[in-house]
């Protein structure tokens, strides 16, 4: 039997896919109608689940499906992640999926509030370095020494402009971990996944929408960091534990994907703009849909061949690539 992982960043996201595994209060296992209005299995009672000791962390089980709310960020998911699958490779029962599912802003044009993103792309948006100048350097205190002035800089502390600096005021270029030879930002989940997730979910009767989810460490809080990203990534929604997790399954071999369901636009932080609500029962919607449709948590046997073991295509160089200049 395939077994998932799910991991969510907070408990509130991990209750809100529990209670879509649980269904919905039956008496007996009475056949209930199919269609998107009732995504209940025909066979299906109320579940009750299991909690599942995954090292430090506590799980909650219903059957094969496995949710862990592993922390907020890249590297709290990734820990939490990495633990889950360590320790059920120890215990003879590996995870075949990994799924990141949590809420998420969406980029306008893209996804609004209470749609379902799949990715079709995962993006560390914000992992590598930042080149080029954005603004006038102080003045040095005092006289410019040899070395400085060397180096370009003249009496008034403005250095001299060289070949492919950003011009003064401009936004600094953005170097990817491709970029600088340290690896790749990009995980692709594989395409038959994708697309068997975003058939089932079309159940929901949410709207589905498949495109790049990006990574990101901050927040994003400003119109002008959302138009920068647009134009660098072209992503539907962000988030900030997908790419993590998805490093994790690709260590152990595992097929990995990430879902969210939106909650706010991406750009200014308005909270007055947030609809958690709407979110959290888009996501809840989405787990009723996954269990009730089993195929869709079925990682293919072909993932992990066509992958090289990975959980996911890594674009560009691999994570034992040659390190570039910083």
């Amino acid at each position: 039997m395939s077994r998932t992982l799910i991991v969510t960043a907070v408990t509130a996201e991990a209750d809100a896919v529990c209670a879509g595994l649980m269904g919905s209060w039956s008496r007996g296992r009475t056949r209930l109608p199919a269609g998107p209005g009732n995504l209940v299995s025909p066979d299906w009672d109320r579940q009750l689940l299991t909690t599942s000791t995954l090292g430090p962390y506590v799980g909650r089980r219903r059957g094969p499906v496995t949710v862990l709310a592993a922390g907020t960020g890249g590297p709290a998911a990734a820990a939490g992640a990495a633990t889950a699958l360590t320790v059920a490779h120890a215990s003879g029962q590996p995870f075949d999926l990994v799924l990141t599912m949590g809420v998420a802003g969406g980029f306008r044009g893209s996804a609004e509030i209470g749609d379902l993103v799949v990715a079709d792309r995962l993006v560390a948006a914000d992992l590598g370095a930042e080149s080029g100048l954005d603004e006038e350097p102080s003045p040095p205190v005092g006289r410019v020494s040899d070395m400085d002035r060397n180096l370009g800089f003249h009496s008034g502390g403005s250095p001299t402009p060289r070949p492919g600096d950003a011009r003064p005021g401009a936004d600094p270029a953005f170097l990817t971990l491709d970029d600088l030879g340290l690896g790749s930002s990009t995980v692709r989940p594989e395409p038959d996944l994708v697309s068997r997730l975003a058939t089932v979910l079309d159940a929901t009767g949410r709207r589905i929408v498949t495109g790049t989810v990006a990574s990101v460490s901050t927040v994003t809080g400003t119109e002008r960091r959302a138009a920068a990203l647009t134009e660098r990534l072209d992503p539907a929604a962000e988030a900030m534990e997908g790419y993590a997790v998805a490093l994790a399954a690709r260590a152990f071999g595992v097929a990995a994907a990430e879902i969210r369901a939106i909650s706010n636009p991406v750009g200014r932080r308005d909270r007055a703009s947030w609809n958690l609500p709407a979110a959290l029962a888009s996501l809840r919607a989405a787990a009723a849909a996954l269990v009730a449709h089993p195929d869709g948590l079925v990682a293919t046997e072909s993932v992990a061949s066509s992958t090289g073991g990975a959980g996911g295509r890594l674009d560009g160089a691999t994570a034992n690539g040659s390190a570039g200049a910083h």
